[in-house]
Formats: structure tokens, sequence, C-alpha cells
């Protein structure tokens, strides 16, 4: 006698679908939640070279921010991640269109891994800008302005090697090579020499 219930009997051609968790609804959703839609890529504010444990570090802070309201995080309480309009930052790139830079606000990942900019409209915060440079608010202490330069990744890192080490064997196949006429010159000299015909 089997211990697992039956299968409930199903249609076919349908699929059964499973309520969520509460949690995962959004109806009557209060605190803050983010969208990627809006992301913008570009010289100053990108991912590309950045340490690895940035996206990481990011996706945290965001995990943080979404147990909080609007209220919470406006009220100036959650210190660490330093959400501020970005109202009369030295903004180093052309805004997105229809924003202007009274409407974005920061949220800061840490104290030396720069932040987010987007806009909040009610509880969703739309990320234009990835910022791990610090170029919205460039800092000497932080590099100053910088732009992102393009990253090495681990392929073109393990490329490079690869293409190294093929250098490497080809010039010891090269070398051994060599030493095998040598060797093999030597060889015919002695016995040359043994049989008298060398001197």
């Amino acid at each position: 006698m089997s211990r697992i219930p039956p299968a409930p009997a199903r249609v076919p051609g349908t699929i059964p679908i499973q309520t969520p968790p509460h949690r995962f609804t959004l109806e009557n959703r209060q605190t803050i939640m983010f969208s990627f839609e809006a992301l913008e890529l570009t010289e100053y504010f990108n991912l590309t070279g950045t340490c690895h444990n940035w996206a990481g570090d990011m996706l945290n802070m965001c995990k943080e921010v979404s147990k909080h309201t609007v209220k919470e995080l406006s009220s100036g309480s959650l210190r660490t991640l330093r959400f501020h309009s970005l109202e009369g930052a030295p903004c180093p790139e052309k805004l997105p269109n229809g924003v202007e830079l009274k409407d974005m606000h920061q949220l800061r990942i840490g104290k030396s891994k720069g932040g987010i900019h987007g806009v909040l409209v009610e509880n969703l915060f739309f990320v234009i800008w990835l910022d791990p440079l610090h170029n919205m608010y460039p800092n000497d202490m932080y590099g100053g302005l910088r732009k992102i330069k393009p990253a090495s990744t681990c392929c073109m890192e393990r490329d490079n090697e690869i293409q190294l080490l093929q250098e490497r064997v080809q010039n010891l196949e090269t070398d051994l090579e060599e030493a095998q006429q040598l060797v093999q010159l030597y060889s015919e000299d002695i016995a040359k020499y043994k049989s008298g015909q060398l001197d």
C-alpha cells in the first residue's frame, strides 16, 4: 500500500495554476519594488569593468530596500542607503527623454561602491543608471569622473592565457626540434670519429 496520495485528476490540455504565496502578490503592496525597463548603459553609468561583486551587492541592497515603504525610505531612517534627490548634481550624461534631474533619486550601495540612480513613482523605483564609479558625484578620493572601461571577462582572460601557452608550446617545440638536430649531428660526428672517418 502506497503512502503517496494519488494525483488529482487533470483535464487534458490544461496547466494547473498554483496561487503564489501572499508575499509575492502585488495587491496592496506598499513596499518598494524595482524596475529595470528604463535602464541605460552609458559610458559613465555601466557595469562593464567593475568588480564582479558589485552586481551582487546591488541586488542585496535592492532586496533590503524592498522590505521598506516609500515613507520609511524618504524619512532618512535608512541612513546607509543615502536615498536622496539628484537635483543640482553635476550630471555627466544627457538625461533620458522625459526625465528631469529634480525627479531622479540615488540609492547608495555602500560608501565606496557608488549607487543606482532612477525615478521613484509611487512605490516603484525605475532604475536608469548604475553608478559603481561615483560618476554622479565625482570625487578625487574615488578616482574622479571616469568613463567605464571595457571589461576583461573570464573568457577573455582565459583566451589570452591559452594564446600565451600556445606560443610557449610552439617556442618549446622549435627549441626541441633544434636540440634534436644538434643531437643528431653530434651522434653522426661521434659515429664518424669512432669509425676513423673524422680526425
